[in-house]
Protein backbone atom coordinates (compact mmCIF):
# COMPACT_ATOMS: atom_id res chain seq x y z
CA UNK A 1 0.00 0.00 0.00
CA UNK A 2 2.85 2.38 0.80
CA UNK A 3 4.46 1.71 -2.56
CA UNK A 4 1.22 2.60 -4.34
CA UNK A 5 0.93 5.83 -2.36
CA UNK A 6 4.53 6.71 -3.22
CA UNK A 7 3.93 6.10 -6.92
CA UNK A 8 0.73 8.18 -6.87
CA UNK A 9 2.55 11.00 -5.08
CA UNK A 10 4.94 11.43 -8.00
CA UNK A 11 2.31 11.33 -10.78
CA UNK A 12 1.96 15.16 -10.87
CA UNK A 13 5.67 15.78 -11.41
CA UNK A 14 5.80 13.08 -14.09
CA UNK A 15 2.80 14.69 -15.80
CA UNK A 16 4.49 18.10 -15.74
CA UNK A 17 7.74 16.64 -17.07
CA UNK A 18 5.98 14.87 -19.95
CA UNK A 19 4.12 18.08 -20.85
CA UNK A 20 7.35 20.09 -20.62
CA UNK A 21 9.19 17.65 -22.85
CA UNK A 22 6.38 17.82 -25.40
CA UNK A 23 6.38 21.61 -25.35
CA UNK A 24 10.16 21.83 -25.71
CA UNK A 25 10.02 19.65 -28.82
CA UNK A 26 7.35 21.79 -30.49
CA UNK A 27 8.12 23.96 -33.49
CA UNK A 28 7.35 27.29 -31.89
CA UNK A 29 9.38 30.40 -31.23
CA UNK A 30 11.37 30.76 -28.02
CA UNK A 31 8.89 33.30 -26.62
CA UNK A 32 5.94 30.95 -27.20
CA UNK A 33 7.84 28.05 -25.64
CA UNK A 34 8.63 30.17 -22.57
CA UNK A 35 4.98 31.18 -22.29
CA UNK A 36 3.87 27.56 -22.54
CA UNK A 37 6.48 26.31 -20.08
CA UNK A 38 5.66 28.86 -17.36
CA UNK A 39 2.73 26.93 -15.79
CA UNK A 40 4.69 23.69 -16.10
CA UNK A 41 7.66 25.16 -14.23
CA UNK A 42 5.33 26.62 -11.60
CA UNK A 43 3.70 23.20 -11.20
CA UNK A 44 7.06 21.54 -10.62
CA UNK A 45 7.92 24.26 -8.09
CA UNK A 46 4.61 23.71 -6.27
CA UNK A 47 5.39 20.00 -6.13
CA UNK A 48 8.82 20.74 -4.66
CA UNK A 49 7.23 22.93 -1.98
CA UNK A 50 4.80 20.13 -1.13
CA UNK A 51 7.71 17.82 -0.37
CA UNK A 52 9.23 20.15 2.25
CA UNK A 53 7.09 23.17 3.18
CA UNK A 54 9.17 23.75 6.32
CA UNK A 55 12.16 24.53 4.11
CA UNK A 56 10.32 27.54 2.72
CA UNK A 57 8.56 28.93 5.78
CA UNK A 58 8.49 28.54 9.53
CA UNK A 59 5.39 26.38 9.76
CA UNK A 60 2.84 26.28 12.55
CA UNK A 61 -0.49 24.45 12.43
CA UNK A 62 -2.34 27.70 11.60
CA UNK A 63 0.07 28.75 8.86
CA UNK A 64 0.02 25.19 7.52
CA UNK A 65 -3.72 25.44 6.90
CA UNK A 66 -3.29 28.79 5.17
CA UNK A 67 -0.43 27.52 3.00
CA UNK A 68 -2.46 24.45 2.11
CA UNK A 69 -5.42 26.55 0.98
CA UNK A 70 -3.29 28.98 -1.02
CA UNK A 71 -1.33 26.23 -2.74
CA UNK A 72 -4.56 24.32 -3.50
CA UNK A 73 -5.87 27.40 -5.30
CA UNK A 74 -2.50 27.91 -7.02
CA UNK A 75 -2.48 24.30 -8.23
CA UNK A 76 -6.04 24.62 -9.52
CA UNK A 77 -5.04 27.73 -11.49
CA UNK A 78 -2.13 25.78 -12.98
CA UNK A 79 -4.55 23.00 -13.92
CA UNK A 80 -6.78 25.55 -15.68
CA UNK A 81 -3.90 27.18 -17.54
CA UNK A 82 -5.04 25.52 -20.77
CA UNK A 83 -7.86 28.06 -20.88
CA UNK A 84 -5.35 30.92 -21.12
CA UNK A 85 -2.52 29.22 -23.02
CA UNK A 86 -2.73 27.31 -26.29
CA UNK A 87 -0.38 24.37 -25.94
CA UNK A 88 1.27 22.85 -29.00
CA UNK A 89 -0.56 19.56 -28.50
CA UNK A 90 -3.76 18.62 -26.79
CA UNK A 91 -1.90 15.95 -24.85
CA UNK A 92 0.24 18.64 -23.20
CA UNK A 93 -2.89 20.39 -21.97
CA UNK A 94 -4.24 17.09 -20.63
CA UNK A 95 -0.96 16.34 -18.81
CA UNK A 96 -0.85 19.82 -17.25
CA UNK A 97 -4.49 19.57 -16.17
CA UNK A 98 -3.92 16.11 -14.68
CA UNK A 99 -0.80 17.20 -12.83
CA UNK A 100 -2.40 20.38 -11.54
CA UNK A 101 -5.57 18.69 -10.33
CA UNK A 102 -3.68 15.89 -8.58
CA UNK A 103 -1.38 18.46 -7.00
CA UNK A 104 -4.42 20.42 -5.81
CA UNK A 105 -5.83 17.22 -4.32
CA UNK A 106 -2.57 16.50 -2.51
CA UNK A 107 -2.32 20.08 -1.21
CA UNK A 108 -5.83 19.82 0.27
CA UNK A 109 -4.59 17.20 2.69
CA UNK A 110 -1.00 18.40 3.16
CA UNK A 111 -1.07 19.86 6.63
CA UNK A 112 1.50 19.78 9.40
CA UNK A 113 0.25 18.37 12.67
CA UNK A 114 2.06 19.13 15.91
Amino acid sequence: MKQLALILAFVPVVAFCVAGYTELRSRRSAAEKLRNLTPIILGIAAFAVSLNPQGLLQMTPNSSVTLSRVMTLFSAVIACSGVFITYSRRSSAVWVATGGLLLALFWMFNRILV
